[in-house]
């Protein structure tokens, strides 16, 4: 007869569920102390879950017995888990997965979808992609079908192989600061998946505000009135992702006198320049003043900016005032 002690510690990638035969559980392994009389067998049993966030790990276990005279090791059982599949995001043309970074308004971009199968057998993959909000669909490949906004591909995978798709959209060209999101979904009539998401943020257009000088309200659409002093801003926010040297250029509105620049901004025959380094994801106001020409007739004053930041030139939005007739 012997006191048999049987130690396993419990596969990585697993939680630990329960034991038989009174084993007790303790910082990752399992141990049972019992008797077991001359000739005959002791079987124990424990149970763990495999983790939800499983991708393509193998499960190993295997025991060690001690009975008293000898030390043994079990031999080692092994699982596999499934693959999730990976989803990637390319400037078109080029092979350096751009997770995180920014897009430009108008680019072309690409994404992939691969699938690795390993269920041990033949299957037929479904994989469904809605293609990011704020862009527009140019073509799949692999025969992709696209319907409103989703395309979707049916193919077949032999076991142990894998399967890229991919699809081409283009940023809008309207896009102002919002962050492109995709993932796609994946059915290989084992397990639905969905892969990784992947995401791009959009340059971030420059804004142009005017307001009664001393006041703080845009009073852009709103009349202004022969003499009075005019405060014009533009807010530039850098989405580049590095350091940049902007460079400023207002023309005044047509009817108006330069009266000021902050910042050090230089009036040049009516357009004011500024030059200014701004710090990654800082955003920089710049503004002048002037004065509503006193022979104002009915006219309309109209302004807008351009901000050039090396990487983009922009447009602001314009705006208007009317004076009175």
């Amino acid at each position: 007869k012997v006191t048999a002690t049987i130690k396993d510690k419990i596969p990585q990638f697993t939680e630990f569920v329960s034991a038989d035969n009174g084993g007790t559980f303790k910082d990752g392994t399992v141990t049972w102390v019992k008797e077991v009389e001359k000739d005959k067998s002791l079987t124990v049993t424990f149970k763990v879950r495999v983790k939800k966030d499983v991708n393509g790990e193998v499960l190993k276990n295997k025991a060690k017995v001690n009975d008293g005279k000898n030390d043994y090791d079990t031999n080692e059982v092994t699982n596999p888990t499934p693959t999730k599949p990976k989803k990637e995001v390319f400037k078109s043309g080029t092979q350096t997965n751009i997770d995180g970074k920014r897009v430009e308004a108008g680019e072309e971009l690409t994404y992939s979808i691969t699938y690795k199968n390993s269920t041990g057998e033949k299957v037929t993959a479904t994989i469904k992609d809605k293609i990011p909000q704020f862009t527009e669909f140019v073509s799949a490949d692999n025969g992709g079908s696209f319907k409103d906004g989703t395309i979707t591909w049916v193919k077949e995978v032999e076991k142990d192989k894998s399967l890229t798709v991919t699809f081409k959209v283009r940023v809008k060209k309207d896009v102002n600061g919002e962050v492109l999101k995709n993932k796609a979904k994946v059915n290989d009539g084992k397990n639905e998946y969905d892969t990784n998401e992947v995401t791009n943020p959009t340059p971030t257009k420059p804004k142009k505000e005017v307001f009664k000088s001393g006041t703080t309200t845009n009073i852009d659409g709103k009349r202004v009135e022969a003499g009075e002093e005019l405060t014009y801003s533009i807010t530039y926010k850098n989405t580049t992702g590095e350091k940049v040297t902007a460079k400023i250029t207002d023309k005044i509105p047509e009817y108006t006198e330069f009266v000021s620049a902050d910042n050090g901004g230089v009036n040049n025959n009516g357009t004011i320049t500024w030059t200014k380094e701004v710090e990654k994801d800082k955003s920089l106001t710049v503004t002048f003043k002037v004065r509503v020409k006193k022979d104002v007739n009915g006219e309309v004053l109209k302004n807008k900016a351009k901000v050039n930041d090396g990487k983009n030139e922009y447009d602001t939005n314009e705006v208007t005032n009317p004076t009175p007739t």
